[in-house]
């Protein structure tokens, strides 16, 4: 049924299909609720995650899906990106999301992280301020952050000319969370968002291991029939860091079986967008219930 929704829908484009997946999101908790296994319960940096399965950010940019995630089997999720001032087709901006997340009870029943980026118009001068703009209003709402280093027709902090802002930005927000963590006795993980299909990954790799952040998302658009791709750059990238910070592994995730080869690969935890908008709400469900599996698990923790 659900396949058919999403057919029709993608005849109207990326976003209508989008849209159809989060009413059928919101239709299905109503309707649904899920007992996670705890032993899918998993301890990553610091912070404690039902399941290791997750949204990626994008797909509910400004929290208002986040009460219709925990019965449906999802184990974190992550909102955003945020940026300071409203952009028309991209965010209302921190203040809006502020309000919404202000709503929400805490602890929250499953994790939620922000991303955290820049407006376009921002000079690279005070690209860093935009971060910490974002920090700041969300620090106490927030359960981790991430930082979104690219931009759509915008700057794109992977690349070799924004070395420079790159910098100053990864040193601002790390300086920011230490501060932040003294004045509020609230700790925020950061994590470095890296995208394989821009810049130097090896290089911006290594600036997320020398400024000692929380975490890594290791991204990618990887189109249908790339998975084997993703899953050797994850596998390099978990020998390049020896294993020493969690990496959070998101794109072409399509079905149960790719998110397990990541985990398997050596991910702490996954993502999923374009798999729940073209196979439905009880992907996620699907799985955990592959993970769960007596043979993945050997496989998992060998």
């Amino acid at each position: 049924m659900y396949r058919w929704i999403f057919a029709t829908a993608s005849k109207f484009g990326a976003t209508c299909a989008r849209e159809t997946a989060k009413r059928t999101i919101r239709l299905a908790a109503t309707l649904t609720t899920t007992e996670l296994s705890t032993s899918l319960r998993c301890n990553v940096m610091g912070l404690s995650f039902p399941s290791p399965v997750g949204l990626a950010a994008g797909f509910d940019r400004h929290g208002r899906l986040y009460p219709s995630l925990p019965p449906l089997g999802f184990g974190f999720a992550e909102i955003g990106s945020v940026i300071p001032l409203p952009e028309p087709q991209r965010s209302l901006g921190v203040d809006f999301v502020n309000t919404i997340l202000s709503q929400y009870h805490q602890p929250h029943p499953t994790p939620l992280g922000v991303s955290i980026s820049m407006n376009r118009k921002t000079h690279p001068i005070r690209m860093a301020d935009d971060y910490l703009v974002c920090m700041e209003r969300l620090w106490k709402y927030s359960d981790y952050f991430t930082i979104n280093l690219g931009v759509r027709a915008g700057p794109d902090l992977h690349m070799a000319e924004y070395d420079t802002t790159l910098h100053n930005v990864l040193t601002a927000t790390k300086k920011k969370q230490v501060s932040l963590s003294q004045t509020t006795g609230l700790y925020r993980p950061l994590v470095v968002k890296v995208d394989i299909n821009r810049g130097n990954t090896d290089s911006l790799i290594s600036r997320v291991q020398e400024f000692a952040f929380d975490g890594l998302i290791l991204s990618g658009d990887t189109k249908i029939g790339e998975a084997q791709r993703m899953l050797l750059l994850l596998e390099q990238a978990v020998r390049a860091t020896h294993n020493q910070i969690p990496i959070i592994s998101v794109g072409g995730i399509r079905k149960a079986q790719d998110a397990t080869d990541r985990l398997s690969a050596g991910a702490s935890l996954v993502q999923i967008y374009s798999g729940l908008v073209e196979s439905g709400p009880f992907l996620p469900r699907r799985i955990n219930a592959l993970i769960d599996s007596p043979q993945l698990k050997i496989s998992i923790q060998d």
